[in-house]
């Protein structure tokens, strides 16, 4: 080899050279050095920190994400047991997968006990929705009767006259009209003559999420007043028919 100071031939076993230089050890060989990759420990721990702040930041369902946090830290893991000289960051890797799968057993459970509550949550946003086209056609109604002294006999009065259908409820399903008044209830019948009659009360229906009328879960509205449909059997509508 060459002297590093004087640049002479020596020979490797020697431990000084002619000029005086000293070597304190061997010479390195020309065998390239590995280092351990980083990478795939790295990304593991990257995707664990942002499906984190995604979860905090924007909606908490994000933290479903998680399986693939586990699925990269399982990999990395892997791939540092199979070849530890070329993968580092084992223990990076295990951390994250611990973690990842303890978060993700506690936000199942937390979850789990939570969907009853979001499907309750989005029914009563549709009963919500419901509510106020509802509102929009008892204002209707309230202008046609001080107009007119009276509510419209049926939903086809309404189109004819207001030139506006009825709007459908949230489930797309039309909703039901029927103008009355309780003040002449035939008591044996219980039928209502409509010609010639001033109509002073309405109904507006909706069949509500199971699309059945009559059912529990009827979305009702009379007079401007919203009922359950418990509510409403106790208050029965008269039936109306023509003269």
């Amino acid at each position: 080899m060459l002297c590093p100071c004087c640049g002479i031939s020596i020979s490797v076993d020697v431990k000084a050279c002619t000029c005086g230089a000293r070597f304190v050890g061997r010479p390195l060989d020309d065998k390239p050095a590995i280092v351990p990759r980083l990478g795939p420990s790295m990304t593991a721990v990257l995707l664990l920190a942002v499906v984190t702040t995604a979860a905090l930041v924007f909606t908490k369902w994000l933290a479903f994400a998680a399986v693939v946090v586990i699925w990269s830290a399982n990999r990395a893991l892997c791939l540092s047991r199979r070849d530890p000289a070329l993968y580092g960051g084992r223990r990076t890797a295990l951390a994250t997968l611990t973690v990842s799968v303890l978060a993700s057993l506690i936000l199942g459970t937390v979850g789990a006990f939570q969907i009853p509550r979001y499907f309750e949550n989005r029914k009563i946003r549709q009963i919500a929705a419901t509510r106020a086209r509802m509102h929009h056609v008892a204002s209707l109604l309230e202008e046609y009767k001080r107009v007119q002294g009276s509510y419209p006999r049926d939903a086809q009065e309404i189109n004819r006259v207001l030139n506006e259908r009825l709007p459908a409820d949230y489930w797309d399903k039309s909703l039901k009209y029927q103008g009355y008044t309780t003040a002449i209830a035939d008591n044996n019948a219980n039928l209502l003559t409509v010609a010639g009659l001033s109509l002073n009360d309405f109904e507006l229906r909706s069949a509500g999420p199971d699309g059945v009328e009559g059912t529990d879960d009827d979305v009702i509205m009379r007079d401007g007043v919203f009922l359950t449909a418990a509510e409403a059997r106790k208050q029965p509508m008269p039936r109306i028919r023509a003269r």
